[in-house]
C-alpha cells in the first residue's frame, strides 16, 4: 500500500481524530489517539498553524507512544494472508 500519510492522516489515508483506533507499526500494538490533545488550543495543538504532526497514542496494554501519521494505520499490515519465509528468500 502506498503511504498516504501527512500531518493529519494515517499511513492508509484516514484522517487522524480524537479516539481513532490505530495500529502502531513500530511497537506492533493497537491503541487510540488520545482525546486530551484535541482539547488543547493554540498554534501547536492538532489543527494549529504550527502543529508538528505527532500524536499521543494510548496502547491497549496501557503503554504510550508519540507517533506521526507515517507510523500508524487503521489496519494491521500482518492481518492479511501469511507468506512462508522461504518464499521471501532471494
Amino acid at each position: 500500500m502506498n503511504d498516504r500519510s501527512d500531518k493529519t492522516h494515517t499511513h492508509d489515508g484516514v484522517e487522524i481524530t480524537s479516539g481513532l483506533r490505530v495500529f502502531n507499526y513500530y511497537d506492533r500494538k493497537w491503541g487510540v489517539i488520545s482525546p486530551a490533545q484535541f482539547e488543547r488550543t493554540g498554534d501547536l495543538a492538532p489543527g494549529g498553524k504550527h502543529f508538528n504532526g505527532w500524536y499521543d497514542v494510548q496502547h491497549e496494554d496501557g503503554s504510550k507512544a508519540l507517533l506521526n501519521g507515517h507510523r500508524m494505520a487503521t489496519y494491521d499490515p500482518n492481518g492479511g494472508p501469511k507468506v512462508l519465509r522461504d518464499l521471501l528468500k532471494f
